[in-house]
């Protein structure tokens, strides 16, 4: 788009749709901005500028006027530049293009002057209807009547247009004339052409390729006949295993399991999941990120393991969902969510054939899918929906994917309990604590802010990511596996049995790692609280009646002082199972029983004994060794986060989120060093060994 048309493309269109954005358009757009490379300054001055966050809604509100037919008397999209800007504009490429012409006098040209208000002066640009009226028109209203066409949909600059052969053609060249207009062209060579066999393709769309009507494709998605879309799927299937093999095969695994998470597997295909649901099997996807996994951590994950990894984080899991599971429900809540957007897009003729659900084979073979069939309340949600024809306001595929993942947490909980009564290692109290155990274990996990190490924080400290032998260490422990093939002495009280589980290491007091682990928390607290100027002190006498008992962090806050003490607690410990009982029962019971039981009673006496008791406040902080903190640590440590983050300029959510990634870091890392350090978990081919410990 050449900067001279692009300029008063922009400034018009924003006039006629959005009259309140003017002023930042002119802002945006008046005068050219600079982009520096090296120290190298380039002059930016075409179209919509990149990081500009309302671009794309400049260059759509451009794209409308390009795409809807004007009205007979309409006035063209574009007002007439002043004269001394009418300078020859060289064919603009798709999007932006040329440089912008100067006038005569060598100066930029003169920017046109916002519509005026109906009756008060200047003709030529007519005043805009206000936003929201039905005098507004949206993307499409109106053109499918004015061009004879079936079907008209645009997202930014990719497009979709269906008709009559030559009404089509007709269309385009009216599109393209009213591109050319603002400074944009048509590649044809990108453009596809879908007809019927043995159709004459008319002068007007010469060029296009060709395919069979029954090979339609938009937006990256097939839209033909279930064959096609299983061609296309498998294709694109073969794409995202390319991408997960590349991921696996990079040096960080930390980093490259966060990739998989955020980058591949479910994440990219879920618009495939959304458009052909269970017409292709997405089972090779699973498969696949299953496989990348192994490669990442050397875990060889069981049927058990990879149910749990496949569940949310927020679940306990890896949040590494499967695609097979959700392509069923992704294709039949798009199906609903696209429903209201048909009358915009096809014409009266077309849309009581586009909206015959009951005649969808696509949608049909989704509402019939075997996977759905053990989930009752979501095929009751789902033909509410159907009678209603109210997808949740668009929540559909969140609403129904999470009572999926729910009732399969359930249902695994159920089978991993079973199991361990079906394979005989176990006999009456024994296997009853294991079963809490294992309940226990997921509970914890699944509390907030208990996985916060899990995906790392991009702006965080390079530090803050595991090595390859911690990340195989704490995704074993997060799933149940065993992190040795066989027990061993272990290595730091040198006559424990470090168990393949690693629960002695967990509870083993030697070697000084658990001291550590508390002074790394210990610090990254006291860090947060002087951020916030809280002048916190560290493992100083601050009581009046004894020098004896010294908190780990104190600061005053609003008039009173605050002591906190943190600990670290394993719910798991055979000595206690009752800690495992109240882990099991919610997210964080075992570090409430431990703050309940042992540090609450640690300060009682010793406030009651200061001259003003209710100036002071003591706070254990505890957390169990999966992450789960206890509510009133919670509480405290979203204080401090919000204290910091007003000295810092940034917002609580903001700076909660790194407070906590740093605390659920070093939970993690440092139970990862203990179980190493321990010989529970011997350094292998596939799990290499902790540098520098």
């Amino acid at each position: 788009m050449g900067r001279s048309r692009a300029f008063f493309a922009i400034i018009c269109s924003v006039n006629r749709h959005a009259p309140q954005l003017l002023g930042y358009a002119l802002a945006a757009y008046e005068k050219h901005s600079a982009l520096v490379v090296g120290d190298r300054g380039i002059s930016s001055q075409c179209g919509v500028q990149q990081g500009d966050p309302l671009g794309p809604l400049l260059f759509s509100l451009v794209m409308h006027d390009v795409v809807v037919p004007p009205n007979p008397g309409e006035q063209p999209p574009v007002p007439a530049a002043p004269a001394s800007s009418q300078a020859p504009v060289e064919s603009a490429p798709a999007s932006l293009g040329q440089p912008e012409p100067l006038d005569a006098a060598g100066g930029r040209p003169t920017p046109p002057e916002p519509a005026q208000a109906p009756g008060s002066g200047d003709p030529a640009v007519p005043p805009p209807p206000p936003v929201g009226s039905p005098a507004a028109p949206r993307a499409t209203d109106g053109a499918l009547s004015q061009a004879g066409l079936d079907l008209l949909t645009f997202f930014l600059d990719d497009g979709a247009a269906g008709g009559e052969l030559d009404t089509l053609g007709h269309w385009l060249q009216g599109f393209e004339d009213r591109a050319a207009a603002v400074g944009l062209s048509l590649n044809r060579g990108k453009c596809r052409l879908s007809v019927a066999p043995g159709a004459t393709i008319p002068e007007a769309l010469q060029g296009i390729e060709t395919f069979p009507l029954d090979d339609i494709q938009h937006l990256g998605v097939p839209c033909g006949s279930p064959e096609t879309m299983r061609a296309f799927v498998e294709e694109a299937a073969k794409s995202a295993e390319r991408k997960m093999r590349m991921i696996a095969s990079l040096p960080d695994a930390h980093v490259a399991l966060t990739l998989l998470k955020f980058c591949a597997g479910f994440v990219s295909v879920v618009h495939l999941m959304r458009a052909v649901g269970a017409v292709f099997d997405f089972a090779c996807i699973d498969q696949a990120t299953q496989s990348c996994l192994a490669t990442i951590t050397g875990i060889e994950t069981d049927a058990s393991a990879w149910a749990l990894a496949s569940l949310p984080v927020r679940l306990g899991g890896l949040g590494l969902h499967s695609c097979a599971d959700t392509a069923a429900i992704a294709h039949i809540a798009a199906t609903f969510d696209g429903e209201a957007c048909l009358p915009s897009l096809v014409t009266p003729y077309v849309l009581p054939h586009a909206m015959l659900l009951d005649e969808d084979d696509t949608f049909l073979a989704s509402l019939e899918d075997p996977r759905l069939a053990p989930f009752e309340s979501v095929l009751e949600k789902i033909q509410n929906v159907l009678q209603a024809r109210d997808n949740y306001g668009g929540r559909g595929q969140k609403v129904w994917s999470a009572t999926v993942h729910d009732e399969r947490r359930k249902a695994l909980l159920i089978s991993m309990t079973e199991e361990l009564g079906r394979s005989g290692r176990l006999q009456g109290s024994a296997l009853a604590l294991k079963q809490v155990q294992v309940r226990a274990r997921i509970q914890s996990c699944s509390a907030q802010h208990a996985s916060a190490w899990l995906y790392g924080n991009a702006e965080a400290d390079p530090r803050l990511w595991l090595s390859p032998a911690e990340l195989a260490v704490a995704i074993r422990l997060r799933l149940g596996l065993p992190i040795a093939p066989m027990p061993s002495i272990c290595r730091l009280c040198g006559t424990g049995s470090a168990d393949v589980d690693g629960v002695h290491a967990r509870s083993c007091f030697s070697g000084g790692r658990r001291t550590r682990m508390h002074n790394a928390l210990r610090d990254v607290i006291a860090d947060f609280a002087r951020r916030g100027l809280l002048a916190p002190a560290v493992e100083r006498p601050v009581f009046s009646n004894t020098e004896r008992k010294r908190p780990d962090i104190s600061y005053v806050r609003d008039g009173t002082t605050v002591v906190l003490d943190v600990a670290v607690t394993f719910p798991l410990q055979p000595s206690n199972p009752q800690y495992a009982k109240r882990a099991a029962e919610k997210p964080g019971g075992a570090a409430t029983a431990y703050a309940t039981a042992v540090k609450e009673g640690k300060y009682r006496g010793i406030i009651d004994n200061e001259p003003n008791p209710r100036e002071w406040l003591a706070v254990p902080l505890v957390v169990d060794t999966f992450g789960a903190w206890c509510p009133g640590a919670l509480t405290e440590l979203r204080q401090i986060a919000r204290k910091s983050a007003l000295r810092e300029d940034r917002t609580a959510s903001a700076a909660c989120q790194d407070f906590f990634h740093q605390l659920s870091f070093q939970v993690a890392q440092g139970v990862a060093r203990i179980v190493i350090a321990s010989g529970g978990a011997r350094p292998d081919e596939a799990v290499h060994p902790v540098a520098g410990g």
